[in-house]
């Protein structure tokens, strides 16, 4: 063992030379000390593996000094040196004991039970702080493995000019084994993959990886059908990966020129496909299909067994990872699948592809169902119409991308009052929500949606984002205040405090604002001819 650096504190200056005496050599450096104050200052000034201490002292005694010492370092090892345990005294014994890193030794004791005791507690007390640190590196890798899987699943939004998709992805620990990928495989034809390999942690997360990495190399701009793509991916996972685990899977092509979709499942939760227009919605029927990927090498799935539906253009497309099915309230009760589909149905009202999975994940929150022991990945898919009155953007979260998505709202109408109304709200609320809102729980750069819509004689402008979330009205009294008291400073406090909704606020009729675990909806209504 390295030489042991101990701190010996006692009033009786005989005690601590007996004490650097029975010490002496090569194994121990002793600083000693008589006034418990001044010990502590050269414990926080110095290196000690462990620390005497006597018990009964003048002025702070042992106790207090231990006190002291735990507000500066909770675990540093601590010998009492006493007589008074022999007496018998159980509380005497209870204050010694009473923190686990505290020991005690009889002051008589031989020089060799002293040395031993001090070279176990300073051992397991180095044992512990390299474990310690070990661990710190394991959760310091973990959260940029989680980190870097992120990057790899899609953002929570994407839209192209065929589709809309929006997903929340929740995993258990750091990495999760989830898995969802869209691939564009023709002009208007994407394949949407989503699976859940079992387990958890890194060899979970590996698999995952691994899986997403083959899908985009084996599918890309390839025309395969759910059941040819399945039978292929059960071939890679069990020759290739040799795998002792295994994946639920659902594998959808979705035609957005021809509006139908074909899937298959692999012993994954049914899609739901919902139409807010017609009031209708399809469960994918959970008896086609084969068993999870990986179970086994000769497991064939038929093209039978595809699910096939044609879907109007309003259709949502609603899946999920089993991790969902998973979630408990605090008395570990989980919702039955039937009261998924009751709240898929209540929220098909007045809820659009964008918003459903976190309007989902907000409403079980609400109804006290937030508890989640596995990984979950909730996902929706709309068909991006293109509708005359209405104009979007996916911009990254920079500063930069502000000017041309307000020059481009702008044009929406002929009114050029309006459409300085217009400019001047997009350049606001974006400038607010890229300054005021870098919250977000992982390293990746944050997206924005934003959307304006003629209906009627009113525009709507939408923003959909996952920066930090803001009330609305007390932002507006804030700023209120600031202009009260100080003209000046109050205005040049309106882009930066309350994240500019005193601007924002002037110029619309409307605004209203709702967050839905961790994505923030604003939305701003202003009166005028649109033209």
């Amino acid at each position: 063992m390295n030489n042991i650096r101990v701190l010996a504190v006692d009033d009786a200056v005989a005690n601590l030379m007996i004490l650097k005496g029975v010490l002496k050599g090569n194994e121990f450096k002793v600083v000693t000390s008589t006034n418990a104050l001044e010990a502590l200052q050269l414990f926080k000034q110095e290196f000690f593996d462990v620390v005497l201490l006597d018990v009964i002292m003048p002025g702070i005694d042992g106790f207090e000094l231990r006190k002291l010492i735990r507000e500066v370092d909770m675990e540093r090892p601590i010998i009492f040196l006493t007589s008074m345990i022999e007496d018998g005294s159980m509380k005497m014994l209870n204050q010694i004991v009473w923190d686990s890193n505290t020991f005690y030794l009889n002051k008589v004791t031989d020089k060799n039970t002293l040395i031993r005791k001090i070279k176990e507690v300073v051992a397991n007390h180095r044992i512990r702080n390299v474990e310690r640190q070990r661990s710190n590196k394991l959760e310091d890798e973990l959260k940029l493995a989680g980190e870097l899987q992120r990057i790899l699943l899609p953002e929570w939004c994407e839209i192209d000019k065929h589709i809309m998709v929006s997903s929340i992805y929740k995993p258990a620990m750091h990495v999760s084994g989830d898995i969802f990928e869209i691939i564009q495989i023709g002009e208007a034809k994407y394949l949407l993959f989503i699976g859940d390999i079992a387990g958890h942690g890194v060899s979970a997360a590996l698999y995952m990886a691994t899986i997403q990495s083959w899908l985009k190399v084996s599918v890309q701009k390839n025309n395969k059908s759910p059941h040819e793509l399945l039978n292929k991916l059960n071939r890679f996972f069990c020759k290739e990966l040799q795998s002792s685990t295994y994946m639920t899977a659902l594998a959808a092509i979705i035609d957005f020129e021809t509006n139908h979709i074909s899937l298959q499942s692999a012993g994954h939760p049914p899609m739901i496909i919902g139409s807010p227009s017609q009031k209708t919605m399809y469960t994918s029927d959970a008896s086609r299909g084969g068993l999870p990927i990986g179970w086994f090498k000769d497991t064939e799935y038929l093209e039978s067994d595809n699910f096939e539906y044609n879907f109007p253009d309003d259709a949502i497309f609603i899946t999920m990872t089993d991790g969902v099915y998973d979630i408990e309230n605090e008395h570990q009760e989980v919702l039955a699948e039937s009261d998924y589909r009751e709240m898929v149905e209540t929220l098909l009202a007045d809820t659009d592809g964008l918003i459903f999975p976190y309007r989902m994940c907000d409403m079980m929150e609400k109804m006290g169902y937030y508890i989640a022991p596995d990984d979950y990945t909730f996902v929706a898919v709309t068909k991006n119409t293109h509708d005359p009155n209405r104009k979007q953007h996916l911009i990254s979260a920079k500063l930069s991308a502000i000017a041309e998505v307000a020059e481009d709202f702008a044009s929406i109408t002929t009114d050029l009052k309006l459409g300085a109304e217009i400019d001047l709200l997009v350049h606001e609320y974006l400038n607010n929500v890229i300054i005021h809102g870098k919250n977000r729980p992982d390293k990746r750069e944050r997206v924005i949606y934003i959307s304006v819509e003629k209906k009627g004689e009113r525009l709507e402008i939408r923003g959909l984002e996952q920066g930090a979330p803001w009330n609305i009205q007390e932002a507006v009294n804030e700023t209120i205040n600031e202009n009260d008291n100080d003209s000046d400073n109050g205005a040049n406090n309106y882009a930066t405090s309350g994240r500019g909704t005193h601007i924002l606020q002037s110029i619309t009729d409307y605004i209203s604002y709702n967050s839905f675990c961790g994505l923030n909806e604003t939305r701003f209504v202003l009166k005028g001819e649109t033209g």
